[in-house]
C-alpha cells in the first residue's frame, strides 16, 4: 500500500489479557481514515501473540492492512511515548486504557502521557466508560 508524502503509521500497544475487539476494530479504523500503517507492540509472557489476536491479525491480512507486529516481555507507558516521540511517523496511540498502565509503570509520581507528542487514543470496553 502506497500513500504519498511521508507514511504515517498508527501505534497500537495491546497487554496480554488486555485484548478488547473494540480496541483493535479502533486501530484498524484509525488506520483506514489517516491512510496509515499498523504498528503492534504486544507485552506477553511468550514469543508470540496471544490466541485472542489471531483473528484479527487475519483480518489485517485480509484487508491488505500494512501491519508489523513485535512482542515484547514488558514495556513501560514512558517506552511508549519515548518510542512515539522519537518517531515523526507514529500519527497516534492507540491503548485499552490509560489506567490499565500504572500498575506496569512503578513510576507513579509522573505521567508520562502528558509528554506525549501525538494524540493518546484509549479504546476501553463499554462496560469499563461507566466505571
Amino acid at each position: 500500500m502506497t500513500h504519498p508524502g511521508k507514511q504515517r503509521t498508527v501505534l497500537l500497544a495491546v497487554r496480554e489479557g488486555h485484548v478488547d475487539p473494540r480496541l483493535l476494530t479502533s486501530a484498524l479504523s484509525l488506520c483506514s481514515r489517516l491512510e496509515a500503517d499498523l504498528e503492534i507492540q504486544v507485552i506477553s509472557g511468550s514469543a508470540t501473540p496471544p490466541p485472542e489476536m489471531e483473528d484479527f491479525l487475519g483480518t489485517l491480512r485480509a484487508a491488505g492492512q500494512a501491519f508489523s507486529l513485535e512482542v515484547k516481555p514488558s514495556l513501560r507507558r514512558r517506552d511508549l511515548v519515548d518510542y512515539a516521540n522519537a518517531h515523526e511517523h507514529i500519527a497516534a496511540l492507540v491503548i485499552d486504557s490509560r489506567e490499565g498502565w500504572e500498575a506496569l509503570a512503578q513510576d507513579r509520581s509522573s505521567d508520562p502521557w502528558k509528554r506525549l507528542a501525538c494524540p493518546l487514543v484509549t479504546a476501553a470496553a463499554q462496560d469499563k466508560k461507566h466505571l
